[in-house]
């Protein structure tokens, strides 16, 4: 007889009552209930009437979601379901089974009411010594909309279906009517089509009047090539260097360098990093009440506006300068023409003098003063057909207000100092969009809309930061204590 150990599928066993005996005392779902019971969700509750069936706990509810988002389980029927069938789950419902309809009535009601939760549990991170502050690290990452990219559609493209749309309906008419003495059954198919048709064309033209209403992004963007998505509105298009192009959005974080717990974060559906730098400064002053001393950042963000920002808001910042000269293997790209402040002069590539030709004073906010510099030896200049591109056979070169800020920046992360702290920033905060996407396996949100959407990238870095907490082991009663000093701070703060 084959050396096995007998086993069936039929075989009884007596379960303890109480699930808490088969989870270990150092197990996720533990840190989970311990930290959430300190939590003050009075923000939450007072929303509760005293009428009508009881509701569930909300501090049930949040175990659920924030144990999902930490073990790769977000939708809410697959929470349903885990409550059923995983012990975890089921202790921290405490043995209730809510559907997957309250489960996601919760989160879509609540999504809004989750920072203040965030705000909580960093600061528990920073009494317990896991957050210093000194150097945070700032940087974006694209995830899936949860809407298809071939929902997608271009306002020129919806000006040229409308008008298709129009033709066929159009079409379907005349047939019709050229089909009044045939059977009805024969012109019934005719009238489904043009009710399709007529419901694609009312889609259409709801999507092309929202599309029309975005002004500030249509100022960004060539008219006809701005465009919206017929299931998440507020979704893009965007280019990915591991998934291709996908319809998605493109949140931010801020990571301190301690631990790498994060510490801000904003939401964007702009495929561009630049114009989110001031949102996620302001998001860990919201959150911490106090600014890092040191911020690095990509060349993603690099630009006057935000350096500006940076000395505003009192951090030493070090972003990196975008690719440009002879990176791009252009040795006559303007950040290869030097400026000597003195003579006020642009010295070119091979040494010849510029000397300021012009001056275009500003007349609005989006066209500052401009000083522009001329070759005086481009006409003798063996280079002259590789560097110059104007009729006049002279290169020219402009400099305005934000040069100055830009060239010091350059200079600073150039610098050996620069280049020690900067080189830091790519294990601080790249590290953290792997854990997000590759540990807790989340690639796509499960939500709709812009505000939605950012409520749930806050409920996935709360989740981010438990399992931080999680691995760092504190006893409960050192939680308690450094509750009660967070809520002193939170109260601080407002």
């Amino acid at each position: 007889m084959a050396p096995f150990k007998p086993y069936s599928v039929e075989q009884g066993e007596l379960i303890p009552t109480y699930f808490g005996d088969l989870i270990p005392s150092d197990h996720l779902a533990r840190t989970v209930n311990d930290i959430v019971d300190e939590l003050n969700i009075s923000h939450m509750t007072i929303h509760y009437k005293n009428r009508g069936q009881e509701a569930y706990h909300p501090k049930m509810l949040i175990k659920i979601l924030f144990y999902g988002y930490q073990t790769g389980v977000f939708s809410s029927r697959k929470l349903h379901t885990a409550i059923q069938e995983s012990i975890p789950f089921r202790w921290l419902a405490g043995g209730q089974k809510p559907d997957h309809r309250t489960i996601s009535d919760f989160r879509k009601n609540n999504i809004n009411n989750l920072a203040p939760l965030f705000s909580q549990v960093i600061l528990i991170a920073k009494e317990l010594g896991h957050v210093s502050m000194a150097h945070v690290s700032i940087d974006g990452s694209k995830f899936k909309a949860n809407a298809s990219k071939h929902k997608a559609m271009t306002r020129g493209y919806m000006k040229k279906e409308i008008k298709r749309m129009e033709q066929l309906i159009a079409d379907h008419l005349n047939e019709a009517q050229l089909q009044d003495a045939i059977e009805d059954e024969q012109t019934e198919p005719t009238s489904r089509g043009i009710q399709d048709y007529q419901k694609r064309l009312e889609t259409i033209k709801e999507a092309l009047q929202k599309l029309e209403e975005r002004k500030p992004e249509s100022a960004l963007a060539t008219a006809d090539k701005d465009q919206a998505n017929f299931t998440d509105d507020d979704s893009r298009i965007m280019n990915t260097r591991t998934q291709g192009v996908i319809q998605g959005y493109n949140p931010q974080v801020a990571v301190d360098s301690d631990r790498g717990f994060i510490v801000g974060m904003a939401m964007s559906n702009n495929s561009s990093d630049q114009q989110q730098f001031e949102n996620v400064l302001s998001s860990i002053r919201e959150n911490m009440g106090a600014m890092p001393e040191i911020v690095t950042a990509d060349a993603g963000y690099f630009s006057a506006a935000n350096i500006q920002q940076a000395e505003t808001y009192g951090v030493d910042a070090y972003i990196a300068a975008t690719k440009e000269g002879k990176q791009n293997g252009n040795p006559y790209d303007k950040s290869n023409f030097t400026y000597d402040q003195e003579q006020d002069t642009y010295i070119c590539p091979i040494g010849q003098n510029m000397v300021l030709k012009k001056v275009k004073y500003r007349h609005h906010e989006t066209r500052p003063t401009t000083w522009i510099y001329e070759g005086q030896a481009c006409l003798d200049c063996p280079f002259q057909s590789e560097c110059v591109k104007s009729k006049t056979g002279k290169r020219t070169i402009q400099r305005t207000e934000a040069d100055p800020i830009r060239e010091a920046m350059r200079t600073k992360v150039q610098s050996d100092e620069g280049k020690d702290i900067y080189k830091k920033r790519k294990a601080i905060v790249e590290p953290v969009f792997g854990q997000l996407k590759a540990c807790q396996g989340f690639r796509q949100f499960h939500l709709r809309g812009k505000e939605k959407v950012s409520g749930e990238f806050v409920l996935l870095a709360l989740a981010h930061n438990l399992r931080k907490l999680h691995f760092l082991k504190h006893p409960k009663n050192v939680l308690k204590q450094t509750r009660d000093k967070s809520v002193q701070n939170l109260k601080k703060l407002s």
